[in-house]
């Protein structure tokens, strides 16, 4: 929700500022200030701006009982956010056990403690979440229709779970129903479901993190739905489900789909890659952001009305 509408190219968000991190969900966004408040705004129709009885909200609002944060953490209808101490505190939907709980509480706008945890870092993908708790270990819960929390069979509404296998983690990213993890030697585990046939055959999920060979050597990773980008030697390589052909590296004869890790084109020195939903990001070794892909509503944020951004091009900022 910006003033005046759609914005092609980056503009301040309103009553923003010593902005330490933000994160987007469904409709919603939220920012964590350097005075360890977190405020949202956007879509509330699962009580994910923190409060009730509210559509939508066009301005950052702090969410009430959350003091101290030093991460957030945003899924497609929660928020989590970790409070210093180590305790993690969601709000949002709870349909698939997103915030840590799971009774039949579909819906909770009030900020609560995840039972039984203590945490040093916290993920978020579409349904589910993640945390490193004090001892290192990665802890998941939420949606594992697939095995993305790391449960041995499907299930819906998956308690606090710990997966096992991880190695040793330096970043994590999750996505709808895979989730990911990058050693410290460049290793790319992922555990879910096996879309692109990695590990032992053509299984349709692996409840245990698996080594993607096709990886290797990376030195970034982001996942998003069903694709994923990593960075490797200054370039961003990317495949997955590829719908719109946002990605834009060469696909397979199917037209969509993306098999293998694919060159972006034009890439030579990328240190980070962000994906999102339609539309990709990388940050080249100036520090300058470049993105391409899907340009509805000017969320590529380049300044072009064109539906398709075909090309990494820099942000006007």
């Amino acid at each position: 929700r910006l003033p005046g509408g759609d914005a092609r190219t980056p503009r301040p968000v309103p009553g923003l500022s010593a902005v330490r991190a933000i994160d987007a969900g469904y409709g919603f966004a939220c920012a964590l200030g350097e005075d360890g408040q977190v405020r949202c705004w956007g879509d509330n129709g699962y009580g994910q701006l923190g409060v009730e009885g509210v559509e939508e909200r066009a301005e950052p609002e702090p969410v009430p009982g959350v003091e101290g944060a030093t991460a957030i953490a945003l899924g497609s209808f929660h928020a989590c956010a970790l409070v210093e101490g180590g305790e993690v505190r969601c709000w949002g939907s709870n349909r698939y056990a997103n915030l840590g709980v799971p009774q039949p509480e579909r819906v909770r706008a009030e900020a609560r403690p995840v039972p039984r945890l203590r945490a040093t870092a916290i993920w978020s993908g579409k349904y589910h979440s993640c945390a490193r708790d004090r001892r290192g270990r990665l802890v998941c819960w939420g949606s594992s229709d697939h095995g993305q929390v790391g449960t041995r069979r499907r299930v819906r509404r998956a308690g606090l779970t710990r997966v096992r296998g991880t190695g040793s983690v330096e970043q994590v990213s999750l996505g709808g129903s895979q989730s990911c993890v990058l050693g410290a030697e460049g290793e790319l585990r992922c555990w879910g479901q096996n879309l692109f046939n990695v590990g032992e055959g053509s299984v349709s999920m692996h409840p245990r993190p698996v080594v993607d060979p096709r990886a290797a050597g990376a030195e970034g990773l982001s996942v998003y739905g069903e694709n994923h980008c990593i960075v490797r030697g200054g370039q961003v390589l990317c495949w997955g489900v590829n719908r719109t052909h946002f990605l834009h590296v060469p696909t397979d004869e199917m037209g969509e789909v993306v098999l293998e890790p694919s060159a972006v084109p034009g890439l030579r020195d990328a240190t980070a890659v962000e994906l999102g939903a339609s539309a990709v990001c990388a940050r080249r070794a100036s520090g300058q952001w470049v993105c391409w892909g899907r340009n509805r509503h000017g969320a590529v944020g380049v300044g072009s009305a064109d539906p398709m951004v075909s090309a990494p091009t820099p942000l006007p900022w």
